[in-house]
């Protein structure tokens, strides 16, 4: 027997719905380490741990989400002026057992820069030791270095167990990476949106490719919004609302998953040095009312970053699509980014560049006179930065006078290199 029409349209309609992306976003929040960051006095510890609080019961009220990035400093004020070992209601317990299931609205993630005291295995020993219970999230790690140079092991350990440092019969295994950056002054983090394993160990392009036999999830952290004393909080506002309604209004691609990610730092926990009167937990209530809006309006949903992942792996196994990137504002794929390690690694000598590095312009040499060919210039990220049409004459100089400086790829048909601008 027939179905009637209407049973169908609703049908096709509900599954239509069903696939329309949202902007799935989360509260994260870093503490530092010592001594940029010293919670050894209660007189210091106290009151972040209050504004804390605060900020906790406001995300639980408003039925948000938040992933608290630790480190071991305010793990070890926690245990020592809150005896987060024996005590049930200490900051960090408190938190990841608010709601009353825990860790569905509070995330514990372990954090860590490098230190010949501890790992990140220890750190995770000792949020599990104040009666949370530590993720299998890396709270941020960089993935650049500020001179356009790739760090090629700061991510690799967490592809496979490490062993604590400390505590020898304790293991922890990372599953998803968060919140890849640069070293200062962050002019290159990673502001992607979406999932995927990165390929890379030996150049940043590579880190944008997805490896599929790899051990381990990147998860972008979409334009990596920051709440600071100093945020025009109208215009982070008025972005995060674009950026969602861009997401479902089909400006954004829709077989695209889009996590987002809203940070705040416990430095700006305290009275500000910045702007002594800031509130963080009054102007997060305000941000998160707006984000709430989003909600109501089907275009975004809160979610740990954990949440995000099994959200990811559903969307997966319905699309049939492996994984997701999108670069936060782009208007096209990423995809050609890792055709660009392939090509360069088999095609080096159709063309030379000099002087590099340089400071202001370059010459190409190599290319056949009278040819026509399209130069292109691209970032690490692979985004396109210049197009250019020419007829080769001898040599072409073009001038970089307007690009910041760092990492730059000149691509010439299929054959491509690299370029530093000082």
């Amino acid at each position: 027997m027939k179905k009637p029409i209407t049973t169908l349209l609703m049908g096709l309609t509900s599954c239509l719905l069903a696939q329309t992306p949202k902007l799935q976003i989360s509260l994260t929040s870093h503490n530092e380490p010592t001594p940029m960051e010293t919670y050894t006095s209660a007189s210091v510890y106290n009151p972040v741990k209050d504004t804390l609080k605060r900020i906790v019961d406001i995300v639980h009220a408003k039925n948000a989400k938040y992933n608290m990035q630790l480190m071991p400093n305010f793990i070890q004020g926690a245990l020592v002026h809150q005896s987060a070992a024996t005590s049930t209601n200490d900051i960090i317990e408190y938190a990841y057992k608010i709601g009353g299931v825990p860790g569905n609205v509070v995330e514990i993630d372990p954090r860590y820069k490098t230190t010949t005291l501890y790992n990140i295995a220890d750190v995770s020993y000792s949020i599990n030791l104040t009666g949370a219970q530590s993720s299998s999230v890396v709270g941020g790690f960089v993935h650049f270095n500020q001179t356009g140079q790739y760090t090629a092991g700061d991510w690799t350990p967490y592809t496979s167990p490490i062993t604590a440092q400390n505590t020898s019969t304790y293991t922890w295994k990372a599953n998803i990476m968060w919140g890849a950056g640069s070293l200062p002054p962050h002019t290159k983090d990673a502001n992607n949106y979406g999932n995927w394993k990165p390929r890379g160990k030996s150049d940043s392009i590579d880190f944008y490719c997805h490896d599929p036999a790899q051990t381990i999830w990147l998860q972008g952290n979409g334009c990596a919004w920051v709440l600071t004393p100093t945020t025009n909080v109208n215009q982070m506002i008025a972005d995060i609302r674009s950026e969602a309604t861009k997401i479902v209004n089909g400006t954004y691609p829709s077989n695209k998953f889009y996590n987002g990610n809203l940070m705040i730092n416990f430095k700006d926990f305290g009275t500000s040095t910045v702007v002594p009167t800031f509130q963080m937990p009054v102007v997060l209530s305000r941000v998160l009312d707006s984000i709430n809006v989003l909600v109501s309006q089907g275009k975004a949903e809160f979610r740990t970053i954990t949440q995000k992942q099994a959200a990811f792996a559903a969307w997966s196994a319905s699309t049939g699509i492996a994984y997701s990137q999108w670069q936060c504002g782009q208007t096209t794929t990423l995809a050609a980014t890792c055709n660009m390690t392939g090509l360069e690694k088999r095609q080096k000598d159709n063309f030379v560049i000099s002087p590099n590095p340089t400071s202001k312009s370059f010459i190409i040499k190599g290319l056949q006179n009278q040819q026509h060919y399209t130069i292109e210039i691209l970032d690490a990220m692979g985004r396109l930065f210049m197009k250019e049409e020419i007829v080769f004459l001898n040599e072409r100089e073009l001038s970089l006078e307007r690009f910041n400086p760092g990492l730059y790829y000149i691509r010439i048909g299929t054959t491509i290199h690299k370029i530093v601008k000082e």
